[in-house]
Order: C-alpha cells, then sequence, then structure tokens
C-alpha cells in the first residue's frame, strides 16, 4: 500500500469516527481534503451522505447520493440513504422509488424493511407497514430500529397502552432510546398526564438540543401542567362525554339523595369548571 492510499484509508477511517460521534461538519472537512480518486469510493459518498443528514442539509444530501450512485449504481446502501434524505425532503415518491431499488437489491435488509415501513405509515398504510415491521424482525430479531418502527405503529392505531409498553421495552433494552422517551411523553400528553409529558420531552432536548419539535413538545407539556390548566387536563383524559357524565350525574345524583346543598356547591362547582375549560383552552 502506497503512502497516499495509507492516508486516504485514515482520512476515511477518521471522517467514520466523527460520523459514529454525530460531528458531521467535522465528517465533511475531513472528506474534503481527500483526493479525487478516493472521493470516488463508495464508503467516501456513503460517508458525506451521512455527514451531510447528521447536519440536517437533506437537499444536499440528496444531491450526493445521486452523485455517488451515478458511480456506484449497484449500491443499495446508497439507495437507502437516498430514501432516507428524500423522505426529510417531504418527497415520498422519490424516497419510495429509492428504498425499493435498495430492496430489489437487498429484500430481506431489516434496515431497508423500516425504512420502507415508516413511509407506508406516513401514506397511512398501517397494515402493509405491521407486514414489513414483521419481515424486518425475523430478519435481524431484537432489532431497536424494529421495535422503534412499532412503537409508531401502535400509536398511529391510538392504542397508547400498546405504545407505552413497548416504548418501555426498547427503553429496557437501550435506557438512552430517545424515541422511546418521546413516545412516551406523546402517550402521556395524550392521556393529560401533563407533567409526565414535560419530563420526557425534556430528556429528548436534553440529549439533543436541535430537536425542535421535542422542544415544542415539551413547551406545550409545560403550559398543560399548569394548575388552570387542570379542567382541560380532564377533559383531555376523561373525554368530552366522560366528563360530562360524571359532573351532571354528580348533580342529579345528589339532588335524588336529598342532598340540596350538596348538589348546589357541586352546580357552582361544575360551572367554574366548564367555563374555566374554555377560558384557559388556548392559553
Amino acid at each position: 500500500m502506497s503512502a497516499e492510499e495509507r492516508s486516504a484509508e485514515q482520512s476515511l477511517a477518521l471522517a467514520g469516527r466523527y460520523v459514529d460521534m454525530g460531528r458531521g461538519e467535522d465528517a465533511l472537512g475531513v472528506l474534503a481534503r481527500l483526493d479525487a480518486d478516493s472521493a470516488r469510493e463508495e464508503w467516501a459518498h456513503l460517508l458525506r451522505v451521512s455527514a451531510l443528514l447528521l447536519e440536517e442539509d437533506h437537499d444536499a444530501a440528496a444531491v450526493a447520493a445521486r452523485d455517488g450512485l451515478a458511480e456506484h449504481p449497484d449500491s443499495s446502501h446508497l439507495l437507502f440513504q437516498l430514501s432516507v434524505a428524500e423522505e426529510a425532503r417531504d418527497d415520498l415518491a422519490e424516497s419510495e422509488r429509492a428504498i425499493l431499488a435498495a430492496l430489489a437489491i437487498e429484500p430481506d435488509d431489516a434496515d431497508f424493511l423500516c425504512q420502507y415501513a415508516d413511509l407506508t405509515m406516513r401514506a397511512g398504510q398501517l397494515e402493509k407497514a405491521e407486514r414489513l415491521l414483521a419481515r424486518a424482525g425475523a430478519a435481524e430479531p431484537g432489532s431497536q430500529r424494529v421495535l422503534r418502527g412499532r412503537v409508531q405503529l401502535a400509536y398511529l392505531r391510538n392504542d397508547d397502552r400498546e405504545a407505552e409498553r413497548l416504548s418501555r421495552e426498547l427503553l429496557a433494552s437501550d435506557p438512552e432510546a430517545m424515541a422511546g422517551h418521546a413516545m412516551l411523553g406523546a402517550v402521556a400528553l395524550d392521556g393529560g398526564r401533563a407533567r409526565e409529558a414535560a419530563e420526557r420531552f425534556g430528556a429528548v432536548v436534553r440529549a439533543d438540543p436541535s430537536n425542535h419539535a421535542a422542544a415544542e413538545a415539551a413547551r406545550l407539556a409545560k403550559r398543560e401542567s399548569r394548575w388552570r390548566r387542570l379542567p382541560s387536563r380532564l377533559v383531555t383524559r376523561f373525554g368530552v362525554a366522560g366528563t360530562w357524565v360524571a359532573g351532571v350525574g354528580t348533580i342529579f345524583g345528589l339532588r335524588a339523595l336529598g342532598f340540596d346543598t350538596a348538589a348546589g356547591i357541586a352546580t357552582v362547582v361544575w360551572l367554574v369548571f366548564c367555563v374555566s375549560t374554555w377560558i384557559f383552552r388556548e392559553r
């Protein structure tokens, strides 16, 4: 191996370490110094796209993936990266074309199957997503990406109990899995447990301050946890019908039992509850 080849190999290894550490900008700096021949290697293209995805420059990542595919048209991993980049750009048709091409080369790759499942979930094709995740799970038992997909699928099916169970299973296998914290936060917020939701989303933001979606969810959860939002949280947790049945049923139940004074107090409390729910619904 020549000195130039050894130097290029070391540069690619360094760029790979930077990508693993989440330092996309540093990886791009190393890759920019490669000689022309080394920069055309498949591994160099893969690292460049990975670094651009880390930097959330999805337009550039899609261009870089296509550049790589121009030189390595049979690279299933570049096709996978292109699918990820196009999905981030909200071009789901291009994303699907890319992942189907990747699966045509490697039909049993768990990551490719999970990526396709993500796309089908976004399209509302939940049964198809379930089949894809089952194939991915069979190809790679214990895969955390498969488990994350199942968590998302349960949530989209409004099965909060299953989403919570799977999220806790994900966190049991990897306490640093932010997807688990985010999903538990979403389930808690849906269930009216605003304080718990704020803690979960806060953990995600502390791990990744650039996660704007989690930051907004944490802000919403903190707002919901204020005492004046208690009536709205009760309605969220038990539903409008359930809350009305409980309130009105209590008032008439007290009157039927002859507790007129208590029924009068309950009526006042119920009116205050209804008014406060309306006043503070957007605050």
